[in-house]
């Protein structure tokens, strides 16, 4: 057996074995040697930025503006530094505490991420003409680029101007798709001057935060637009002059990181080398399973062809993914997030995530790490409320395994694989580099990477059909710098992948090969402490290596312990030793310790959802694998802080737990959430300590479905249909349009956005006479759009009359309503009331269904005819929508919050909400009510649990799916869930802390029935903790003043009360004036 470094030769042989529970000896025929026949190439420069083979070899490029952020062929340079971007996509309008911020990014730190990609929301900082927020809540942007910049994250900024993301017209203000004859995402000249003046505001903010020119933040990467195709049969105008002048606008602001778009799939559009000036880097998005969670664990294939892409379009610099698959959105109907959550699972980010590093790439942000809220009506029609996207950390903030485990372990992986970065793709099962292949079976297929520099090779070993669900055993070739291995009896499970190297320097221990994947390494106490994977399905790891201190000149004189093995054996020649290891079936961790070598902790995937590797510094940066400390136990270890002699861990747990620290002993004093462990000696070479767990008993919840402990008041919420009520002040509907592209049918306008009223429900009083001079009146023929899953409802002279309770995918209807004679007044007049939900609007669909005026899709009704003789006609209509339309008088929570249903206008879902008392009544959800009409429930409950407790909370709402109905759930004034049963699926609605709050909360239910002769009521009523930890985090509620503001008093003069006969009306005044295109009669 030949064995050699290249550093030592050793001639001599020993081996030395350590058996427990009495086991044979181990075979070692497994392993063969072969002469290296490989050519290796070496760098001909000395300059460390010169890297790959000789063809490709290139120096740094840059912008010419900041030398901060550099690339190269293969990768991206921060501040001099090589850096694998490892991002998670993250949406702070999707969830408005900005105290929670850091929640989310401490996490995404400790699991692996170095960045975070946001998205900016136009229209939720502009919600009227000449109106901008960047101050109020979570308007205010600034605590974003903070909170990454204390959790150590770098942020890849997306502000658009459209940004689709699955919400309101694609990120774009209500307001502005309303406005005649505007072309978005064009070089229109309308357009043109309202996304100038929203990026005149956020990219001075932007440009504070960035690492370059004047900033001192970590902004790194703009965006600009967002998947915006124009090949095929579809063309934006002026897209050149368009992207031309976006770029140009944010270099204005002062940004000067490097620029990129987000290319459609491979869709070669806005390729660098062809806009010089105006895009830098070149990234495109990939959602390899699509967005179908209703077969989570069928078509599981890769994509194989990006390398090649990359190469022939685009080989000047790093592969980049600015959206890769990290879930997906379900739509209304759909199977549910977890549902999504099991297609882009653990086996998906194992198996997709390295395709993409078989594949080069070196910069990868996840869509989306955390989802977040659709809270009011932030959705486009193609979601529900929830937006959990099946992400790594769910709407509730909790962690998913494929966070928890599979991928950050992938991310511990990268950051000390810096051979990685400029490993030449070199071979494949497909184009081997040697006369034999790689594995014996055909079922493995092999992608071979090396780094030439430092002759470090990555083997990605994956099924060659990866939808299979057949395990495979084979045998596998390697090259090393000592020549040909061959590894015998390995393991690939089911959608599974694996990265093996060899030639990998760790500190003073050269690793020759490992038959597992390494998860990081770093030194205790002068020993180089290697964490690995335990392959559940072998029971058998083996691992080589050279020590670089000294010559083994016999394995016995050297101490070798292990726990958790059954047998060790060690073996050495020529300088190189060989570990095999065995161990039980089921056993979570194992470890050996060889002194003067190296220290080798292994864990199985369970063991590893617990293991963290924080590091001893703050910002973010490269990670110092010397400034890595390792920890294993709790549920979360959200930071490590160095404090002269004490080593202060903070994070969370669920349970009580056994802590393990691997860092130096000159840490005498260890913390766990300031206070002081008393460690150890613990297993696996590890000190231990024990940290108690939360007790559940504490958290103290209020029993909503109970009539006794719970007390529910109830009103009207649809007094708008009595015949009696005075609209006098309401909206006027006008006989001239704005919608060019979906113009109304008939007149006057209906469609009700061209008055303001951009969110959900909007109320309708149409007026005629039964007998008229073309003839009488029999009906009435109404075209209603409202998005996806929306629904209507009709009354006629206070009477219900019909409903379109909604469909899944239906996005408007088109109905013929007869008129009772009996509901008629033959000599009088007669209302006819419409009420309309909506849900939101639709985003632009250009680059899906080459229609660049989807955004224009109206909401309310687009026809309404009175049946008979023709010539018949309305008198006059009226409208109503949110209090103010797009004057808001809670800034706070606008522009999504609220819609037109009565009890939201007068403001009886806010938590200081105290007008007249005779507007209520007893009643409560759980009893309900029967036939259609909407009323709206309140009542203030208690909340009680520690201070240093974590209790994500979520309320529960079900209704038999036959009685057709919609709810809007309100937790301190904020509009947090739409429950629509009969088409689902969400039952399950999150609610953040802050919004959410220790002590006392204001909870409002406003139920729409729909149909005749069903019963309303809630037979699933509660409040849930979805989890308890004890967490090191801190303030979670921030301010109540800031967050939860109360009862506006303007809303005071809305409130009428037909209990005490008064007749007096809601008073919604509109605003005064508008832009002069969308000008319309007030009174």
């Amino acid at each position: 057996m030949r064995v050699s470094s290249g550093l030592l030769a050793l001639g001599y042989y020993s081996t030395l074995s350590i058996c427990v529970g009495g086991s044979e000896g181990l075979d070692f025929s497994s392993i063969s040697l072969q002469p290296d026949h490989y050519q290796q190439y070496l760098p001909p420069h000395s300059d460390e930025n010169w890297f790959g083979r000789p063809e490709e070899l290139k120096r740094l490029s840059d912008n010419g503006l900041t030398r901060k952020v550099q690339w190269d062929n293969s990768t991206l340079y921060i501040d001099g530094q090589k850096i694998f971007i490892y991002s998670g996509e993250f949406h702070y309008w999707r969830i408005p505490v900005p105290s929670l911020y850091l929640d989310i990014f401490q996490k995404l730190r400790a699991t692996g991420y170095n960045a975070v990609s946001i998205y900016f929301h136009w229209g939720f900082h502009n919600p009227a003409e000449g109106v901008w927020d960047f101050e109020t809540g979570a308007h205010d942007i600034q605590p974003i680029f903070e909170a990454a910049k204390k959790a150590g994250l770098w942020v890849i900024a997306r502000p658009g101007p459209y940004i689709h993301a699955e919400t309101t017209a694609g990120g774009l203000p209500g307001w502005l798709v309303q406005l005649p004859n505007i072309e978005v995402r064009t070089n229109g000249t309308k357009y043109t001057k309202y996304w100038k003046q929203y990026i005149e505001r956020i990219g001075p903010i932007i440009a504070r935060n960035q690492i370059g020119g004047a900033g001192t933040g970590t902004v790194i990467l703009a965006q600009i637009e967002n998947e915006f195709y124009w090949g095929g049969g579809f063309k934006y105008d002026g897209a050149n002059e368009y992207m031309t002048m976006i770029s140009q606008a944010y270099r204005d602001a002062g940004i000067v990181v490097p620029i990129f778009h987000n290319d459609v799939g491979m869709a070669r559009a806005w390729l660098p080398k062809n806009y010089p000036g105006v895009l830098d880097i070149y990234g495109l998005d990939g959602y390899p399973r699509g967005f179908d969670c209703n077969y989570p664990l069928e078509h599981f294939y890769i994509r194989t062809d990006y390398y090649n892409y990359f190469k022939k379009w685009y080989p000047d610099g790093p592969q980049f993914t600015p959206e890769f698959q990290g879930g997906a959105f379900d739509p209304w109907g759909g199977p549910g997030y977890e549902k999504c959550a099991e297609m882009v699972g653990t086996s998906f980010v194992n198996v997709y995530y390295k395709n993409n590093i078989a594949q080069r790439f070196t910069m990868m942000n996840f869509y989306m790490a955390f989802g977040g809220t659709n809270w009011g009506y932030l959705l486009t029609p193609v979601v529900y409320t929830s937006y959990d996207y099946g992400a790594g950390i769910s709407e509730a903030r909790l962690l998913r395994d494929k966070i928890n485990s599979e991928g950050k372990l992938i991310a511990l992986f990268l950051h000390t694989m810096d051979s990685i970065l400029h490993a030449n793709l070199v071979g494949n099962t497909t184009s081997p580099t040697a006369d034999t292949q790689y594995s014996t079976n055909p079922a493995i297929y092999t992608t071979e990477l090396h780094n030439p520099a430092t002759n470090t090779r990555f083997y990605v070993l994956r099924h060659a059909d990866t939808n299979s669900l057949e395990d495979q055993t084979f045998d596998l070739r390697l090259t090393t710098t000592e020549g040909v291995k061959y590894l015998k009896g390995m393991n690939l499970n089911k959608r599974e992948s694996k990265i093996l190297v060899t030639d990998y320097q760790m500190g003073d221990v050269q690793v020759l090969y490992a038959t597992s994947e390494i998860v990081t390494w770093g030194r205790v106490d002068g020993i180089d402490t290697v964490f690995l994977v335990l392959d559940e399905g072998n029971g058998a790891e083996e691992i080589a290596w050279m020590n670089r201190k000294g010559r083994w000149e016999n394995v016995g004189e050297y101490e070798i312990s292990s726990e958790g093995a059954v047998r060790v054996e060690v073996r050495a020649d020529g300088g190189i030793a060989d570990l095999k290891l065995e161990v039980n079936q089921g056993v979570e961790m194992a470890a050996v310790n060889i002194r003067n070598a190296f220290n080798a902790v292994y864990m199985n995937k369970r063991s590893a959802y617990r293991f963290w590797a924080p590091v001893l510094r703050e910002g973010p940066g490269k990670v110092d694998i010397h400034e890595q400390v390792f920890v294993h136990g709790p549920y979360l270890v959200r930071n490590a802080t160095a404090d002269g002699d004490t080593l202060r861990l903070a994070g969370d747990v669920n349970r009580s737990t056994t802590l393990l620290v691997w860092a130096s002993r000159e840490f005498t004093t260890v913390t766990w959430n300031g206070e002081k462990l008393h460690m150890g000696e613990g297993p696996y070479f590890s000190r231990r300590a024990r940290i108690k767990g939360p007790d559940r008993g504490l958290v103290k919840l209020p029993v909503l479905n109970s009539t006794e402990e719970t007390e529910w008041m109830v009103m009207d919420s649809l007094p708008e249909v009595r015949m009696e009520y005075d609209d006098s002040e309401w909206v006027v509907a006008r006989n001239w349009s704005t919608n060019e592209a979906f113009p109304p049918l008939t007149l006057p306008c209906l469609l009700a956005g061209e008055y303001g009223f951009h969110t959900g429900t909007v109320i309708y009083r149409g007026r005629f006479n039964t007998n008229q001079p073309a003839g009488r009146v029999t009906g009435v023929h109404l075209e209603v759009w409202g998005g996806t899953a929306f629904g209507y409802v009709v009354y006629l002279n206070g009477h219900f009359l019909a409903s379109q309770p909604g469909h899944k995918w239906r996005e408007r209807f088109v109905n013929e309503w007869d008129f009772p004679e009996r509901l008629l007044n033959k000599h009088g007049e007669n209302i006819l009331v419409v009420v309309s939900d909506s849900n939101g609007y639709d985003r632009d669909n250009g680059v899906t269904f080459f229609d660049g005026h989807t955004t224009k899709k109206p909401r309310g009704i687009k026809a309404a005819r009175l049946r008979g003789p023709e010539g018949l006609d309305f008198t006059r209509w009226t409208l109503q929508g949110n209090a103010g339309g797009e004057r808001y008088d809670d800034t706070v929570r606008a522009p999504y919050n609220e819609d037109g249903l009565y009890a939201v206008r007068i403001g009886a879902h806010f938590p200081s909400f105290n007008a007249t008392p005779s507007l209520w009544s007893e009643g409560n959800p759980v009893t309900g009510f029967s036939g259609p009409g909407i009323k709206f429930y309140r009542t203030t409950v208690t909340i009680n649990f520690p201070e240093t407790y974590d209790v994500p909370l979520a309320f529960v709402l079900h209704m038999p799916k036959e009685n057709k109905a919609r709810i809007q759930l309100f937790v301190n004034g904020y509009q947090m869930g739409r429950y629509v049963g009969h088409i689902g699926p969400q039952e399950v609605f999150p609610v953040y802390p802050g919004i959410v709050r220790r002590g006392e909360n204001v909870i409002g239910l406003a139920v729409w029935g729909m149909e005749e002769g069903a019963q309303y009521r809630l037979d699933r009523l509660y409040l849930t903790e979805l989890e308890v930890l004890i967490s090191g985090y801190g303030d979670m509620e921030g301010s109540r003043e800031k967050l939860v503001p109360g009862w506006p008093e303007g809303r005071r003069k809305y409130v009428m009360d037909w209990r005490s006969g008064d007749s007096g009306v809601v008073k919604v005044e509109q605003e005064e004036q508008l832009t002069e295109e969308r000008e319309f009669e007030l009174l």
